[in-house]
Formats: C-alpha cells, structure tokens, sequence
C-alpha cells in the first residue's frame, strides 16, 4: 500500500486511480476486531494508517515500521494506586507520585514534587448551641459541650429585670470551691477620682463559681467573651473574660479575669446565675474547637 498521499477533492466524474484509493481513501480510521484481524487484512499497511481495535477500545497507526497505540504512545502509564499523580521526571517521561497521606501537602523538593508534613490547620469554631439560648429564670444551663479541646462563649446583649444583681458562671454546675479568681474590674465614673478606678483581686481561691460582673440597673446590659482552654481535659481548666456593661447608673463597668477551674472532669456544661431576678433579654452563644 502506498504511503500517504495527504488530502484531496475529487471531482465530478473523475475516475479513481489504486494509488488514488490506497494514498487518500484508506486514510481513513479502519475498524477491526482486533489486532491479529487487522494484521491479517492490511498486510502491507502505510505510514499514518490507522485502525480501531474493538477488543481493546485502542486507536492504533502504523508509524512506517509498526503498529502503535494512540492512547500510549509517549507515555507509559505509571499509576498503579487510586490517588496516584503523573509528573515529567528529569528525562522528560512520566512517572509517578504515589498518593500522600492524611494531612500532607504537595511541596517541591530537588525540582519534583514530593509529600510533606502539612502545617497546623487554621482553627475552626462550630456553634454548639445552634441559633444560641435565650437565658431565662435565675439559672441557665447549656449542656452538651464535650468534645471540644477549647470553648469560646459570646455574651450579647445580656439583660436582668431586677437591680442590683451578681451575675457569674459554673462549669458542669460543680458549685464546690474549684475556681480561682485574677480579675482587675474597671469602672469608669464622674463619682471616682481620674475618672477611672481599678480594683485588682488576685489570689481569690476556692469561690464556688466564676464573677462576670455587677448588674446595678435594670437598663444595663452586659456583653462579653469567655475563653475554656483544655476543657476536654481532666486537668485544670484555664478560663479568661472580658466582660462590660453599659448604661451602669454608677459608671461603665468592665472586668478582664484568667482564672482556674481545678475540676477534673470534662466540660460539658455551663451555667450562667444571677443573684438576683431573672433575665430579661440576650443571647448566649457557645462555641467549640480542637
């Protein structure tokens, strides 16, 4: 058979040549049943041939010398694992770039790629108490927050309908004397000399729960963090806040405390106590990470 003679337009009436036949027609794609089908029917294939084998779902072309696959020539497939990467290895051929572990990253190292250690994950919060609680009563209790290595509770908006009233906080409702107390509580009122006054409590050990402020009025509301750290822990919990209130008829107030809960248990719940009425507006939210 001839080799390739490229592309031509016959025209009306024009008588077709073998070399007509065997240079332009047969450039079509063949399709046999398979490679020893096709070698038995083209026995003098030509250069840029092709043939479709069945059997195999392969294109094929005769490259002057020998049949060739379409789909691999040039590359050998390396992959053999599920998650495995091809790469040009340093001569210009495939290889492979078995699949990493859990947790890795693809970094460059020597001029290929390779796996290697990933960094810490940005820390992710996931609201546990979906929508937040509404406090109600005297004592409002959100359960169910073990698991997390670390809480972080948002106070906003909290308000009391009765005046003058102790607002704190329990973990795991333990009312025996667990918590220490490093709190430095500001108020800032016309009523103390500077304007600004500072009460500095330290070494308060063994209080039953946790002080996050003084209600003086009705209208005041009380907003804040509160950080657990190791609260899926049986050692000591470390507990920071910073909480304010505004609207305080005898000046803003805001406290800033670390204290310990010397608990052994994990956390899985906090309580919120007034000493005094109930709530009367706010929103508790609780959120939890590893």
């Amino acid at each position: 058979m001839a080799a390739g003679l490229g592309f031509k337009t016959f025209t009306t009436g024009e008588v077709l040549s073998a070399t007509d036949v065997n240079g332009y027609l047969m450039q079509g794609i063949l399709v046999f049943a398979s490679a020893a089908a096709r070698d038995a029917a083209i026995t003098a294939p030509a250069e840029g041939q092709f043939a479709y084998l069945k059997d195999t779902n392969v294109t094929t072309y005769y490259t002057g010398s020998a049949w060739a696959n379409v789909d691999t020539t040039g590359m050998t497939n390396p992959m053999t694992t599920t998650g495995d990467m091809i790469y040009s290895s340093s001569g210009s051929t495939p290889a492979r770039l078995g699949i990493g572990s859990t947790g890795q990253v693809l970094t460059v190292a020597g001029g290929v790629p390779t796996w290697a250690a990933g960094g810490s994950p940005a820390t992710t919060l996931t609201l546990i108490n979906t929508g937040g609680t509404t406090p109600s009563g005297s004592t409002t209790t959100i359960s169910s927050l073990s698991g997390y290595n670390r809480l972080m509770i948002v106070l906003s908006g909290i308000k009391i309908n009765s005046d003058p009233a102790q607002f704190s906080m329990r973990v795991n409702a333990d009312t025996n004397n667990k918590y220490s107390e490093h709190i430095s509580d500001h108020v800032n009122s016309a009523s103390y000399d500077a304007n600004v006054h500072t009460i500095l409590q330290t070494g308060l050990n063994g209080t039953s729960s946790l002080n996050l402020g003084y209600i003086n009025a009705a209208a005041d509301v009380m907003s804040g963090i509160i950080t657990i750290e190791a609260a899926n822990s049986t050692t000591d919990k470390i507990i920071t806040r910073i909480v304010g209130v505004t609207g305080n008829t005898s000046g803003n107030r805001r406290k800033y405390g670390a204290s310990i809960y010397t608990g052994t248990s994990v956390i899985s719940s906090v309580s919120f106590i007034t000493s005094a009425g109930s709530w009367s507006a706010g929103t508790i939210y609780v959120y939890g990470s590893n």
